[in-house]
């Protein structure tokens, strides 16, 4: 182990990973970030996924591949466990069991093992479970692709397909989390656990402002979209809005703007008085605005109908009348000035919102490279490589946890030569 790495939080920690593809793998990639020694268990031939995520999925970790199918292989993945703090796998439920891999078996060996479980929906889900639930089929089967957003059900796209593993996402995130708040429970009790996140539980989890719905919640808490949604199919009517004429519908304080220079520029200050009043002072529309009349409300403790009017600045969602007032306001002020200027002049009145980025554009941009939010570095296989940052990091160790190592790729006895089988107790002792 490397002094630079010893210095990490989670040092002193042993991680084998089992996972495939993406939940698994980024789960221990967080935890290899901080310091954490993960071994990737990959079968014959490498990762199934041949893709350059992986490559980034496997940064700081020994890869090491082993048959579970075959005799021997499986008596290597058992010793490794056995001296291992957290395994993490992502295979359907019941998978790891048949190998005699399975929490309950592993945890009756070792009391202070820490299993995490990620497979695509839940072991208790009859109907699901036995399902091999990729990306996709995991988001369509949770309504990410039809009803979870207002604008592409008016403008009638529907399916609405998304390139990005949201369930992966979010579900990596929330084992990563749950690891760490158990590993802070044995610190206390001794115990391990067996945690699992089911990537459906964990994108309904994430999704959830998009999906909930609350049956006859008072008509004033509903969005123009919500109620346009409404009107069109009491009357009949399609579907179809385009993007174009939808932005009448949107709040004013959440939504894009055209600059000088053409490019849009993302305004998210919804929601908030100081936000509102801030954006619209820096747009210099404040004056006109509050000249007009636009309600406000000082006591937001006071009962909704003793307020002097139907809607107040800062509160969701405006009525149709002040929204269009307001964005009409603010769409003409934003003619005026580039979209980096307006970035400056936002970042320095301190509100929310910033310009329409590509990927590339993003990548590249000094904060997110400063900031160690994208690191780039040599790869020997793909080359010049960019790749986001660590998730999380503790302010003493922040140079640390932006360090990326590309995969170290060996054999089993390799691994045990230089790592040798020890307890999670005698290990901790000697680092």
């Amino acid at each position: 182990m490397s002094e630079a790495t010893s210095s990490q939080p989670l040092s002193g920690y042993r991680v084998v990973d089992f996972g495939h593809y993406m939940a698994g793998p980024a789960v221990a990639m967080m935890l290899a970030d901080l310091g954490a020694e993960v071994i990737s268990i990959t079968p014959p031939g490498g990762h199934r996924w041949k893709h350059p995520t992986s490559t980034i999925l496997s940064r700081n970790k020994t890869v090491v591949e082993l048959d579970l199918k075959a005799t021997e292989g499986l008596v290597s993945a058992k010793n490794l466990v056995d001296s291992c703090d957290i395994l993490i796998e992502n295979f359907r439920p019941g998978v790891l069991d048949r190998l005699g891999l399975g929490a309950d078996a592993l945890r009756a060996e070792n009391p202070k093992l820490i299993y995490l479980s990620l497979p695509g929906f839940a072991s208790t889900d009859i109907e699901r479970r036995e399902i091999r639930a990729f990306e996709g089929i995991v988001s369509a089967a949770s309504g990410q692709f039809t009803d979870m957003g207002l604008n592409r059900v008016l403008m009638g796209i529907n399916p609405s397909y998304s390139p990005l593993p949201m369930a992966s996402a979010y579900a990596a995130v929330l084992g990563a989390n749950a690891v760490v708040l158990s590993l802070f429970h044995r610190e206390r009790t001794g115990q391990g656990d067996h945690i699992e996140v089911p990537l459906a539980s964990a994108l309904m989890e994430g999704l959830v402002y998009n999906s909930q719905r609350v049956e006859r919640y008072p008509e004033r808490y509903k969005s123009l979209r919500e109620k346009e949604i409404e009107r069109r199919h009491a009357a009949g009517l399609s579907m179809d809005m385009s993007f174009e004429d939808l932005q009448e519908f949107l709040d004013p304080f959440y939504r894009s703007y055209s600059c000088a220079d053409g490019r849009l520029f993302y305004v998210v200050s919804a929601s908030h008085t100081d936000h509102a009043k801030r954006t619209l002072k820096a747009l210099g529309v404040w004056q006109e605005i509050k000249a007009s009349g636009i309600p406000e409300v000082d006591d937001w403790y006071r009962p909704m109908h003793e307020w002097p009017h139907d809607c107040a600045l800062g509160a969701y969602p405006l009525s149709p009348e002040w929204a269009a007032r307001v964005s009409k306001a603010m769409a003409k002020a934003f003619l005026t000035k580039t979209a980096s200027e307006w970035e400056y002049l936002f970042g320095e009145k301190r509100v929310p919102g910033r310009a329409h980025r590509t990927t590339q554009e993003w990548i590249q941009s000094e904060h997110a490279t400063k900031s160690g939010l994208i690191v780039r570095r040599d790869d020997p296989e793909l080359g010049d490589l960019y790749s986001m940052g660590p998730l999380s990091w503790l302010t003493d160790t922040a140079d640390l946890a932006t360090e990326q190592e590309p995969p170290r790729f060996c054999g089993i006895d390799e691994v045990i030569s230089v790592n040798p089988v020890t307890t999670p107790q005698t290990r901790m002792a000697l680092t």
